[in-house]
């Protein structure tokens, strides 16, 4: 085995948030998808380790947590398996103030990005295509987390095309979903990580739009929608 420990992230991977029930259902990992680590992951790929430590197995281990963090666990996934997508996933999540704090955020829009724990068993290296199949791999946990998006990719994107691209509109969605969540009646931890999620989301805007990062200062009105932020932000970038 290699790394005893690595993340990888997708976005956009939510199927659904049953607030009633509290279940969420999602994937953690997409096959065949080229990330800007230059993997893929294969089907198959988590296979042995589902046998091994998976919801039906005979030691249920792997976690549902929020952002990596073992002391934060939002529940043990009652559903995990291989579909021709990915890893899909439906958890309940538990009945605590950061539970439902995270169904809050589901449902505001500002988590939509999941993510696995894992270590590489198996992998194929292709020089000539820059790419490293990961063909088995030890799942240790898959996350909720708020910044789960392929910023390489995106950084990239935006340079290159400017302020019409898809990345850019990506942008504007997490500004949009974040001036929803503003109001919201979250625990003290919850809403200071919000700030923390509106600060990258600022210095991200900064890093596609300049090779010059500086800090900004931009208040945060309800009433703002994610457009008219991005101006705010264009207007104190020199490009």
């Amino acid at each position: 085995m290699e790394n005893f420990y690595l993340t990888k992230d997708v976005s956009d991977s939510i199927k659904d948030v049953d607030t009633v029930q509290g279940i969420v259902t999602g994937y953690f990992s997409i096959f065949g998808n080229k990330d800007s680590d230059g993997d893929i992951v294969l089907p198959g790929a988590y296979r042995k380790t589902l046998k091994e430590n998976g919801p039906n197995s005979e030691k249920p281990r792997i976690l549902h947590l929020y952002m990596h963090d073992p002391y934060k666990p939002l529940a043990k996934p009652h559903v995990l398996k291989e579909d021709k997508t990915g890893l899909y996933f439906e958890s309940k999540i538990s009945d605590t103030a950061l539970g439902k704090d995270v169904l809050q955020l589901y449902l505001d829009k500002v988590l939509t990005e999941h993510s696995i724990g894992y270590q590489i068993v198996k992998r194929e290296v292709d020089e000539k295509e820059e790419t490293q199949k990961l063909i088995e791999l030890k799942l240790w946990e898959g996350s909720t987390v708020s910044w789960g998006a392929n910023m390489d990719a995106l950084v990239s994107t935006v340079k290159t095309e400017g302020k019409d691209s898809h990345s850019w509109e990506i942008l504007i969605k997490k500004l949009d979903a974040l001036q929803s969540a503003v109001n919201g009646n979250y625990t003290d931890e919850t809403a200071r990580q919000l700030e923390i999620y509106f600060n990258q989301l600022k210095q991200l805007a900064i890093s596609l739009l300049t090779e010059k990062p500086r800090e900004l200062t931009i208040e945060i009105k309800p009433k703002i929608d994610g457009a008219k932020l991005a101006d705010v932000l264009l207007k104190q970038i020199k490009i």
